[in-house]
């Protein structure tokens, strides 16, 4: 019985954390969940957060925030691609929602980020036992 348990906690544990997806496997987040940022800026760079695929929360929605506001939605494995004017941003993601979702909503997470123009920076969204959810740069 408590081998049982064991191995149990071990596979909750191990369910807890999602799978990094890289940008060109990432879906593109359909237009009515991209809520801001979307139209060409001259002189511009790009931002694109990319939600990791796995169990954790995988029935709602992320949200990102870009400044505090809400820019986009996305399901797992999903990314959303914004034209930003150049300087500091701060990059958000919470799990937002009704329901099931609502009992998740965690608090929200954000990363500061310095953005040139004509740069293109790419950030991931993601869960584990260790952190929760967080949202940090990245290389995929």
């Amino acid at each position: 019985m408590r081998n049982a348990l064991v191995i149990l906690a071990l596979i909750a544990i191990a369910g807890c954390a999602t799978s990094p997806v890289p940008s060109a496997q990432a879906i593109k987040a359909p237009a009515e969940r991209l809520l801001a940022y979307q139209a060409p800026l001259d002189g511009s760079g790009s931002l694109t957060v990319i939600r990791d695929s796995g169990f954790t929360g995988s029935g709602c929605y992320t949200t990102i925030f870009l400044n505090g506001q809400r820019a986009a939605k996305l399901a797992p494995e999903e990314k959303a691609t914004f034209r930003l004017s150049p300087g500091e941003w701060i990059v958000g993601a919470a799990i937002e929602g009704a329901g099931l979702c609502g009992a998740m909503n965690e608090k929200r997470t954000e990363t500061e980020v310095h953005l040139r123009q004509g740069q293109d920076k790419y950030f991931r969204v993601f869960s584990s036992p260790e952190a929760g959810l967080d949202v940090r740069p990245t290389s995929l």
